[in-house]
């Protein structure tokens, strides 16, 4: 790490210099043996983007203002956008580079490029490839066809549109035509002509159950079951607590300690407890499972966990991130069972300040298991067998409800903007069949939770900020004003006003969202324009707040089952608990790890969130089969110049009309106030508005759903 950083120096403190391995070796007084070190990591300095490999063996610094490195996403259309990853200042127009077709270079959906920009004019930048520094797809999912000399394959991501043949097939016995199949890209060969593969691995056939999501799982690189290794040593870890871990820890066990979750539920990584104090306060104690006491830095168990970095849920499984050993045994808060946990107790006053906060190595014994439904029904007063069930902790639900609500309305007063907008559930039948897609409730009994984690990361984030300590932290920064103005001129359609051209402050944000809610059926759909203009939230080394929260300081540290980012945090809060972070040397090799791991959960959580997503939208379309031909009453959820999506109001999915078949009018697309508007007839589409349509086409593996406009 320090040559790494020796040489870094170099290029940075000299940047029009290009340097041989001999110079480098010169420059930093190295010597000979040094040789195949620095090729290495001139090697990761090249892949990473931050220098360049020259004609003779020179190596120079990335200084040409007009290159950016990022990842590219390309459409269903053909063209592609480079997210950069060292944007320019925050407020500049843009943080992608627009790539045509005929200038991606070979390159393909989700690979790590270096483009240059070639047009800096518009307001998204245009550029062409320079380089492939990484390919996304080293192995993709495709369908095989027999040809007469072997087969091809196509991918099922039409991002990748170009054929991979298959000259040598293996598995032949099994292969028949239109089975999905695993291959791995030998050749990636230039953009004219195939890729060069071979199949590693026979998914199944298109009637095979379950096999629509097998495939997008294994197309987004994910392998769900755990390695052999992993398993057994997580079956090695000990089931019972020694005394002499026990007599180390904070005991919570004689306090009413309980865990709400959604029903389904299996492993339980949070538990609550609540103790009235005088003047209106509340002691508030939030158990988070230890995962850190069981999963050290440097086992087989721990470089899984990393590399998975969360669990993802598609919506007919779980693929968690650590085995199931842990994750719904040894580390989760089962009732009435003695477990480890790493509890933050908050003294919280009526107005949602925290007036002292203590830290602690734990171990609780949860009194009650409930799931969100009960709780709301306790609150609710709608079930009497519900509330004698649990009539003993009654007071507390009642106390957590009125300090969520202290707490909601401290962030409002801060500024904070409720962004939810709602979740897609899949009710699945006794067979496995999907019966149902309905919106998901979001219940009082869900915010009294949330606020509750909100302010235990709040609290952990800041203890460990206040003493300079290296960890992760969870940060939302501030949205582009200029991306704010276009909302505003997006709003004003709808009578919502927002300045043009001043600034705009949370609390007008909060007032635009505010007249949102009060617009019926168009509300939610408003409601994903108006997030679509903040910034993405993710995991950075560097503390910068969290805007949407209101929070100065903020992390995650409440779900370490499922992210890692939070078993990294638990493991810094438990290095200060017991003074290790006091030795200098320790904390340097945090700084050394947390930014590659921050930018790593960050990818990871965007990955699990796709497949999440499109989980939801091929399940649903499999059920929305049944409709072909019937019309359904919808709103109009996305404007473009190809068409309009719509959401339809029964079943909470999203399909498309094509422009060409709104009728004979040419329809002009005005990109500022997302509408598309006839030439002759004046006649006007846009986000919110109620439409008649029927379902026409139907393709899953697409997730394509062509709907015509009825009226």
């Amino acid at each position: 790490m320090a040559l790494r950083k020796d040489i870094m120096n170099l290029f940075q403190a000299n940047p029009h210099i290009l340097y041989k391995i001999s110079d480098i070796q010169r420059r930093l007084q190295l010597d000979r043996k040094s040789r195949t070190e620095i090729q290495a990591i001139l090697a990761d300095l090249e892949q990473e983007g931050k220098i360049n490999h020259y004609r003779n063996h020179r190596f120079g610094f990335v200084q040409e203002t007009n290159l950016v490195t990022g990842t590219i996403s390309i459409t269903k259309k053909g063209f592609g956008f480079v997210r950069i990853e060292t944007p320019k200042a925050q407020d500049s127009p843009s943080q992608n580079v627009f790539i045509q077709r005929r200038h991606l270079g070979g390159a393909l959906h989700g690979d790590r490029v270096v483009a240059r920009i070639i047009n800096e004019d518009s307001e998204n930048p245009e550029g062409k490839m320079v380089k492939i520094l990484e390919r996304a797809h080293p192995e993709i999912v495709a369908q095989f066809y027999f040809e007469r000399k072997g087969g091809r394959a196509v991918p099922r991501d039409s991002r990748i549109d170009r054929i991979i043949q298959i000259p040598r097939l293996n598995f032949k016995k099994e292969l028949k035509d239109g089975i999905w199949v695993l291959v791995h890209i030998l050749d990636f060969g230039d953009p004219q002509t195939p890729m060069l593969g071979e199949i590693k691995e026979i998914l199944g056939s298109e009637k095979e159950s379950g096999i629509d999501i097998l495939v997008l799982i294994r197309d987004y690189g994910v392998k769900p079951e755990f390695p052999e290794e992993i398993i057994r040593e997580a079956e090695s870890l000990p089931q019972a607590i020694p005394q002499e871990e026990i007599e180390k820890r904070k005991d919570f066990r004689a306090i009413a300690t309980f865990t709400i979750d959604p029903e389904t539920a299996k492993d339980f990584d949070d538990a609550l407890s609540i103790e009235t104090l005088d003047q209106g306060r509340f002691r508030l104690g939030v158990h988070i499972a230890d995962v850190a006491h069981y999963v050290r830095m440097g086992t087989v168990i721990d470089g899984e966990a990393r590399a998975r970095a969360t669990s993802i849920y598609p919506v007919d499984r779980v693929i968690p991130m650590l085995p199931e050993r842990l994750s719904n045994n040894l580390c989760s808060l089962r009732q009435n069972e003695d477990r480890l946990c790493m509890s933050v107790i908050m003294d919280v006053d009526a107005e949602g300040n925290i007036h002292h906060s203590e830290f602690h190595n734990s171990i609780i014994r949860s009194r009650y298991r409930l799931n969100y439904t009960e709780v709301q029904s306790m609150l609710d007063h709608s079930d009497p067998w519900i509330s004698s069930q649990y009539a003993p902790i009654r007071k507390d639900l009642f106390a957590l409800k009125e300090l969520s609500e202290n707490l909601i309305r401290m962030r409002e007063r801060k500024g904070a903007l409720d962004l939810d907008i709602g979740e897609t559930d899949v009710v699945f039948d006794s067979n496995g069949l999907v019966m149902d897609v309905r919106r998901h409730p979001r219940l009082q009994s869900h915010r009294i939770v949330e606020q509750c984690m909100i302010l235990a990361n709040e609290a952990v984030a800041t203890k460990i900020h206040r003493l300079r300590i290296p960890s992760l932290y969870r940060i939302h920064e501030p949205p582009a004003q200029h991306k704010l103005h276009k909302l505003a001129f997006f709003l004003a359609e709808y009578g919502i006003h927002l300045p043009m051209k001043r600034s705009i402050t949370p609390q007008r944000l909060q007032a635009a969202l505010a007249q949102i809610e009060e617009m019926g059926k168009a509300g939610p759909i408003l409601r994903r324009v108006f997030l679509r203009s903040m910034m993405r939230a993710q995991y950075s080394h560097e503390n910068k707040g969290h805007y949407g929260l209101a929070s100065s300081c903020y992390t995650h540290f409440t779900s370490p089952i499922r992210r890692y980012p939070d078993l990294v945090v638990h493991r810094v809060l438990k290095d200060i608990l017991s003074g290790k972070l006091k030795d200098s040397s320790q904390r340097e090799e945090w700084y050394d790890l947390l930014p590659d791991w921050a930018s790593h959960c960050t990818d990871q959580e965007g990955r699990s969130e796709a497949i999440e997503r499109e989980s939801t939208n091929i399940k649903g379309l499999e059920f929305m089969e049944q409709f072909l031909g019937k019309e359904f009453e919808g709103i109009i959820s996305g404007v473009a110049n190809f068409g309009l999506f719509v959401e339809l109001e029964r079943y909470p999915l999203e399909g498309m009309i094509p422009v060409g078949s709104l009728g004979r009018d040419y329809f002009i697309f005005d990109e500022n106030a997302l509408t598309l508007v006839g030439r002759k007839s004046g006649g006007k589409f846009r986000f919110g508005d109620p439409v008649l349509v029927k379902i026409e086409r139907i393709d899953i593996f697409k997730q394509e759903m062509d709907l015509a406009l009825v009226k």
